[in-house]
């Protein structure tokens, strides 16, 4: 069956294990700080924290615009990773951008990083902050929001750590990510949010693939691609982007005599030229969302994760899947090479001839 869990139970277990032994100490520390009521407080200064992946901060592009709405008149303050700072700046998704390195996000736990985002901390509650809010559920990102002493602070308690939030709530983890942001909004007096329609259909543009994903279990075998490549280049132009992902599967394309284009740039120059092209097939992965962002139709390949969790929002969107339940031995509880890898090319050639053709009938 597919998951439907955000955090695997080992995960959990020690996560809230550790949140128990620590609470004492923390509970003792927040007797000193004040308990206010949200009626009580000119909002003037918003954080937002979303420093995991690109792809979730695509995904709440939404609800910053409808706490920037409900809030017009306080500075928002974004803290996102290192790579998806220059997108958020062109997107304009905040008043004020920073960027981080988390150790708990990139898997280095040297103490220099802990020493970094400690005075990141401080640096960021010196702005004192009057909301904030995080949407993983992480208990090291609410001891992080702890850190930085917002007047109030809304967020998710699933790995333990309510006490690390002035407002924490049990999180419904069947529901679609950007659906949990929306909710955790709401308890804070914001609005539905409201996700712009500007999805079109570039009808001579070509065929994207976006090979790359941060996790290699989630990826599409090269020779899948290659055969794919084959079959829809001879009704349509294909373009590869060129990732550190990518490069073996580009090597063999050059290889095949295939008239497929290579793109290379940044991420800003990806979205400009993607938001051009007829369609991107990619993996779970942050190519998707971006793609969704900017409205084309976009093929989502998916393996034992459920795509009802973080699959890309957008009505031009589709979403393949293995077709059995997934019994492989497999060394991660949520991702499945095998499963992504049953996924075959004859399949995905279909369903996107299907979906385009009822797009263009449609609209």
């Amino acid at each position: 069956m597919l998951q439907k869990r955000i955090y695997s139970l080992k995960y959990l277990i020690i996560s809230r294990l550790i949140s128990l032994l620590i609470s004492p100490y923390y509970g003792f520390l927040n007797l000193f700080r004040k308990n206010l009521s949200l009626d009580n407080i000119t909002i003037k200064k918003i954080l937002i924290t979303e420093y995991h992946r690109i792809g979730d901060l695509i995904i709440i592009a939404p609800i910053l615009k409808s706490i920037k709405k409900t809030y017009p008149d306080a500075k928002l303050i974004l803290l996102c990773n290192n790579l998806a700072e220059q997108l958020a700046k062109q997107l304009n998704l905040a008043d004020e951008i920073i960027s981080t390195s988390a150790p708990w996000t990139d898997w280095s736990f040297s103490l220099y990083k802990w020493r970094e985002v400690r005075k990141l901390a401080k640096k960021l509650e010196k702005k004192k902050i009057d909301l904030a809010f995080d949407f993983k559920g992480d208990l090291r990102n609410s001891w992080f929001l702890w850190k930085t002493n917002p007047k109030k602070s809304f967020g998710y308690f699933t790995t333990g750590g309510s006490y690390f939030l002035t407002d924490s709530f049990k999180m419904n983890q069947k529901l679609h990510q950007l659906t949990r942001s929306e909710k955790l909004i709401q308890k804070a007096g914001c609005g539905k949010i409201v996700i712009e329609k500007n999805n079109v259909l570039n009808k001579s543009g070509k065929i994207v693939f976006h090979t790359g994903a941060t996790d290699s279990r989630r990826m599409w075998p090269d020779l899948h691609w290659l055969k794919l490549a084959k079959q829809l280049s001879i009704n349509y132009q294909i373009s590869i982007v060129k990732t550190n992902e990518s490069i073996e599967l580009i090597n063999k394309i050059k290889n095949s005599q295939l008239n497929i284009e290579i793109f290379e740039g940044n991420l800003i120059e990806v979205m400009n030229w993607i938001k051009n092209q007829q369609c991107l097939i990619a993996l779970d992965s942050m190519a998707g969302h971006l793609a969704s962002y900017v409205g084309i139709p976009v093929v989502s390949i998916f393996g034992s994760q459920n795509p009802n969790l973080t699959k890309p929002t957008n009505k031009f969107g589709v979403v393949i899947k293995p077709a059995e339940p997934c019994n492989h031995f497999r060394n991660h509880w949520r991702f499945c090479k095998e499963c992504v890898a049953s996924i075959k090319p004859d399949m995905v050639n279909k369903v996107l001839l299907n979906h385009l053709s009822q797009l263009n009938s449609l609209y």
